[in-house]
């Protein structure tokens, strides 16, 4: 199951529930993946596909999810996952009033094997354009022992899972690039027509605009300019 997939099963149990939802279509969500309405209620979700790895939930992601809360007049905050959280992300969840709801991905498979919930197989696309999940399993998963170079030199591909990117930099250190920072600039493109590399820079605290830049652009329908700027298009059909 992928973590679009996920998204879509935690939004059905929702709807089950009596509410109407909205699955964000982009990443434009500002930490938001779905919300759910119901009356004068209106939920912030937080969806959180951890649970086949030892990469656990943050603080950050409470904070970032409460501030989304309140810039979309939500009445509540929910982050739901099949994975572990961190201590302190706890007492961060519990101080902010945030629920955290267990959802594991063997009930939303024996669930969805068993027709009682459809999980959406064809997550949407824009003007005929993949969704990021077959983005991701058909075009960078590939890469996966590859070298990804630019003027300054090379990155090597040490592993794509379905959580992360772990690659070599040009200095020999090894280091990650989360899922979700490729996600966000692809459909920046898909949505804009481009995205310079240095938007993609300004958006990130971690030093990663290269490898996202440069693997995106293997991408057989993006291409690169430079002039005047480093920039990812969508080539023209």
């Amino acid at each position: 199951m992928t973590p679009e997939e996920y998204e879509h099963y935690v939004a059905q149990l929702f709807k089950e529930m009596g509410y109407k939802t909205d699955v964000t279509s982009f990443s434009n969500d500002y930490g938001v993946d779905v919300f759910a309405f119901k009356g004068e209620e209106k939920i912030a979700i937080q969806v959180k596909k951890y649970g086949n790895s030892n990469r656990k939930i943050n603080r950050d992601v409470f904070l970032k999810l409460h501030g989304s809360k309140d810039y979309f007049d939500c009445t509540k905050a929910i982050v739901a996952t099949d994975g572990s959280i961190m201590p302190d992300a706890k007492q961060v969840a519990e101080k902010l009033g945030i629920e955290i709801m267990y959802i594991s991905e063997k009930e939303a498979l024996f669930q969805e094997k068993n027709d009682k919930v459809q999980v959406q197989k064809h997550i949407s696309k824009k003007d005929d354009y993949p969704d990021f999940s077959i983005i991701w399993k058909e075009y960078i998963k590939p890469m996966e022992g590859q070298y990804i170079s630019n003027s300054k030199g090379s990155n090597k591909i040490i592993e794509v899972n379905d959580l992360e990117l772990k690659r070599c930099s040009i200095n020999n250190k090894p280091s990650k690039v989360d899922r979700d920072l490729f996600k966000f600039a692809y459909e920046y493109i898909i949505r804009n027509g481009s995205v310079t590399r240095d938007y993609i820079n300004q958006q990130f605290d971690k030093k990663c605009s290269s490898i996202i830049y440069y693997v995106l652009a293997k991408i057989p329908f993006i291409e690169m300019k430079n002039s005047p700027k480093q920039t990812l298009i969508i080539k023209t059909k």
